[in-house]
């Protein structure tokens, strides 16, 4: 039995304040009223829906164009139309309301033969237990209990993240490794993971799901911090900088989400994705210098002063939350081991990452100077002005 069916719902949550309520939900979970038969082997021609949740994020608005440079025909659910409209474009459909709204999310999934399950929030230490498990948790029950009787639904890929093995250290974690997130986010993509695997199992729906790493690239903002950061001058590695990162390019990532819904030996399995090779943060922070032109500074802070400016930062006026240069996530991210084997996503899908770290780095780099995202593109701007 793999490690994943192994870790009980009770040992990956009883830690977390807000969701030792979760083992109860998951044991809840549909008991196969019916199974579906022969979703792969019916031949009538239908219209070809994806259907994406979380298109108006980064990885999934990056999906939505991919899908529609492919020429199919393309459904999001959002909760904001006009927003949706403007990530995606006027080709979308756009059927509006909150994933854990049962009547819209039926209406969005309806005649769908693709659903693309990425509607989630992003961690920030700040974002209260009971939103994680809203979007991860209950969006999750509520999307896979539409899509019970979709008789033309071919595949749902659920995309979760390889969070779910919190911090590794320096041994890449296959899908087999352990089951430890270190965090709310973390922990309710994991309760929604394994909820969606349980209930597809039972009702014998074709489920795939994907991890993925590290995403960056242009359109990312959950890294402009970490690249504005070294333009300014101001970043330090910390402990060394010897700590492993494993970073995905946007491109690479999407095509793993494309595999994923296409290969039949895909439906029932997981797949950690990350990029071609792990990396440290010094070699990432390099990378990042070199493509500002600028030279990251020499030496490094101890990891005990970053935690001691850490929380001295969280209690200056002026300075907590987004606005502090460093807190204790900030500290975590940059001195823990996050590293993944993407062997089973190769070798099973296909999937082949393209993208090397210098040539991904300097085309995000590229996209933030465009959109005006750092100082040194300002100034740009300012000077053509007048």
């Amino acid at each position: 039995m793999p490690a994943a069916e192994r870790h009980r719902p009770e040992d990956v949550h009883s830690g977390l304040p807000g969701l030792r309520a979760l083992p109860a939900l998951l044991r809840g979970v549909s008991r196969g009223r019916h199974q579906r038969q022969g979703l792969l082997g019916r031949q009538e021609a239908v219209v070809v829906t994806t259907l994406v949740t979380g298109a108006s994020g980064f990885l999934g608005g990056a999906l939505v164009g991919e899908l529609l440079r492919r020429r199919e025909k393309v459904r999001v659910l959002a909760r904001d139309r006009a927003k949706a409209r403007d990530r995606c474009g006027e080709s979308v459909e756009v059927v509006e309301g909150d994933i854990t709204d049962i009547h819209a999310v039926r209406q969005a999934v309806g005649g769908a033969t693709t659903v693309y399950h990425l509607a989630g929030r992003l961690y920030h230490p700040s974002v209260p237990v009971e939103l994680y498990r809203h979007a991860h948790v209950d969006g999750t029950l509520t999307l896979v209990e539409a899509c019970r009787d979709q008789t033309e639904l071919r595949r749902i890929v659920h995309v979760s993240t390889t969070g779910v093995h919190g911090v590794t250290g320096g041994r890449p974690a296959s899908e087999e490794s352990p089951l430890a997130p270190s965090n709310p986010y973390e922990a309710t993509k994991l309760a929604g993971e394994l909820l969606a695997r349980k209930f597809c199992r039972a009702e014998g729906m074709p489920l795939t799901v994907v991890r993925p790493g590290l995403v960056y690239g242009p359109g990312d903002l959950h890294l402009l911090g970490f690249f504005a950061s070294i333009e300014r001058g101001l970043f330090r590695v910390i402990g060394g900088g010897r700590a492993w990162l494993h970073p995905v390019y946007i491109d690479d990532m999407t095509a793993a989400l494309l595999l994923a819904a296409e290969r039949a030996e895909a439906i029932g399995r997981v797949y950690n994705v990350a990029g071609e090779r792990p990396v440290s943060v010094r070699e990432l922070a390099t990378a990042v210098a070199r493509s500002l032109g600028k030279e990251l500074p020499a030496g490094s802070i101890p990891l005990w002063l970053a935690n001691l400016a850490s929380d001295v930062f969280t209690v200056v006026p002026g300075l907590k939350g987004k606005r502090a240069p460093l807190t204790r996530s900030r500290v975590e991210f940059l001195t823990s081991s996050r590293i993944y084997d993407i062997r089973r996503a190769k070798s099973e899908l296909g999937y082949a990452p393209r993208t090397e770290l210098e040539e991904g780095i300097r085309m995000t780099t590229e996209w933030y100077s465009r959109h005006g995202f750092l100082r040194g593109s300002q100034r740009s701007m300012a000077a053509t002005a007048q």
